[in-house]
């Protein structure tokens, strides 16, 4: 915007609606007198003055406020109504009217002037003063509308934020009451995005973010909108949806967008999503509602193997009602004495008897009878139980070896017993004092201990793991590393960490003489770790056929369905001790 009042070189072309010649002619002689080059236009009503205002470019208007066809603030407003303009604008008129003057400004007049007092002098430092007003209205304009599209947009990708989404969906959810169509809102979450910024820093990933968003609108319709909230998350809200099949088709595209790879430097990347949908209705009533029931509906697709989408449905509902249930009830299972301990046995490859016991928890549940981990660990981990509800099982385990020992007189070394230990109880600096307790308050040998580790859990923080790990070895307690092969970086670990045992994970297993390559990583791992002195435990062993195959390969111990799936004490006590 160019501050006109500062150069009073340029000519201005000034318009004057005024229904009184004589008082046109004065400000015509008033204006003639000054140095300015001024291009004078009149109308003698306010609809001339409109048409004189369409067809020119008007820098400056003088209007009366009694004209014959309509007063002086009602045709400010209609000028301003009809035509964005940067004319400056002054009432003029006869009487002094304080209350007329604030009208005049309140409408949008820059100034205001009494006819009595037009002169050369006046007239033009009134003009000055107009357009200066009018400049720095202007700038103050410009900075509100750009602190406005600050307030509403995400300053990484351009696109509204999650507060101008939030109001977008409240108004959506309030105008579709009316008009009797319905919306959806997409939930879109990037795949393992953490991934590249742990790896690769966070500039490439706000370079990938950017190009994510491109990607994302150009699938958007018009009348929809496209949102980020933050980090990874970005949502789309969907107009006119008449059907499910609607909200799937929007998904698939959104999917289809991100499949081909995204270039960031000389990098391509292959960005998946997972993508929750809600739709207004008895589910999700209100704006809240759907983005919680949006996001439930994401986390259910990336459990059902990520790069997907799910609609939040009465099945959904009833699942999510349910664990809600079963969350409240976990917070007092352990108090209720309602976890019990299943134990596997781990069975050596050359004598063919039990050399090994893994402890295994199950919720004893009242009504929904023994529930496995996977129905409930991950729900106690929310809960901040895991660590606690591991404590426990340590604890137990230990206890119960010991009264096998003494119950059948066994050797420390005819039976270990082994324990998993969670991501949480590894980063806890009470470990070694932790497992120091349960050894001497269940009075086992710290020789018949054997922990297990998997390497998800020590991927992120080793060097602060590492040293618990040796203090646990140096009393004589023994490490596992579980679900080996299935990690980050195995054979880096082996040497890091002091383990005892390695676990092969049941996937390769069970895998068997399905591909021929996968065979051959399967015994090149039991042929390094065996070369490494590590003891081979072979778990989800199911048949006699994979039975032969570890065997052929020299792994130490078999766990699995072959020989027992994990059972309750007695049962174990009865079927490998008490013989």
């Amino acid at each position: 915007m160019n501050n006109v009042a500062a150069n009073q070189e340029l000519p201005i072309t000034l318009l004057i609606i005024d229904d009184d010649l004589v008082d046109r002619k004065s400000i015509r002689r008033a204006l003639m007198s000054s140095h300015r080059p001024i291009i004078i236009i009149e109308a003698k009503t306010g609809a001339e003055g409109i048409a004189q205002f369409e067809n020119n470019i008007v820098d400056v208007l003088l209007i009366d406020y009694r004209l014959p066809d309509i007063d002086g603030l009602a045709l400010i407003k209609d000028l301003l109504a009809r035509k964005k303009t940067d004319a400056t604008i002054i009432m003029v008129s006869q009487h002094e009217d304080e209350i007329l003057s604030l009208n005049a400004l309140n409408v949008g007049a820059h100034d205001f002037l009494l006819k009595t007092e037009v002169n050369s002098e006046r007239l033009m430092r009134t003009i000055r003063q107009a357009q200066h007003r009018q400049f720095l209205e202007g700038v103050v304009r410009e900075k509100n509308n750009a602190l406005e599209w600050l307030a509403n947009r995400d300053s990484l990708t351009q696109l509204i934020n999650r507060y101008t989404f939030e109001k977008t969906l409240k108004d959506a959810c309030t105008r579709v009451l009316f008009t009797g169509d319905n919306i959806a809102l997409l939930f879109i979450d990037l795949d393992n995005f953490k991934k590249v910024n742990d790896t690769l820093g966070h500039f490439t990933g706000d370079k990938l973010l950017q190009n994510v968003a491109t990607r994302l609108a150009s699938v958007i319709k018009d009348g929809d909108c496209l949102a980020r909230l933050g980090g990874d998350e970005f949502v789309i809200l969907a107009n006119n949806i008449d059907s499910e099949q609607q909200t799937f088709a929007i998904a698939t595209q959104v999917i289809d967008a991100l499949t081909p790879p995204l270039q960031v430097g000389n990098t391509a990347f292959s960005i998946t999503a997972s993508i929750g949908i809600s739709m207004l209705g008895e589910f999700a009533s209100s704006p809240e509602a759907m983005m919680k029931c949006a996001d439930i509906a994401m986390y259910k697709a990336k459990q059902n193997g990520r790069n997907h989408f799910c609609l939040y449905t009465d099945i959904l509902h009833q699942e999510t009602q349910s664990n809600a249930i079963l969350e409240e009830e976990m917070s007092y299972a352990l108090q209720l004495e309602q976890f019990v301990v299943y134990y596997q046995p781990q069975i050596c490859t050359k004598t063919k008897k039990v050399k090994g016991v893994e402890a295994l928890i199950r919720w004893d549940h009242p009504t929904r009878g023994v529930l496995a981990p996977g129905v409930f660990l991950d729900m106690a981990e929310e809960l901040n139980l895991i660590s606690e509800i591991g404590q426990w099982v340590l604890q137990t385990a230990c206890n119960q070896l010991k009264q096998w020992q003494l119950q059948y007189n066994l050797l420390d070394e005819e039976l270990t017993i082994s324990v998993n230990l969670s991501a949480l109880q590894l980063q806890d600096v009470r470990l070694l004092s932790l497992v120091s307790h349960a050894l001497e308050s269940s009075q086992l040998s710290p020789c018949c201990l054997e922990l297990e580790i998997t390497e998800s859990s020590i991927i992120h923080s080793p060097e602060n793991i590492v040293e618990r790990l040796h203090e646990l070895t140096r009393k004589n307690v023994k490490l596992a590393l579980d679900d080996f092969g299935t990690g980050y970086s195995s054979i880096k670990h082996l040497h890091l960490f002091p383990i005892h045992s390695l676990k092969v994970d049941k996937s390769f297993i069970a895998a068997y003489k399905q591909k021929k390559s996968q065979d051959k990583v399967l015994e090149a791992m039991i042929n390094f770790a065996k070369y490494l002195g590590l003891c081979v435990i072979a778990e989800g062993v199911e048949t006699a056929e994979q039975l032969d195959f570890c065997q052929s390969q020299g792994c130490d111990l078999i766990q699995g369905y072959y020989y027992s799936k994990p059972i309750c004490a007695a049962d174990f006590e009865a079927k490998y001790l008490a013989i």
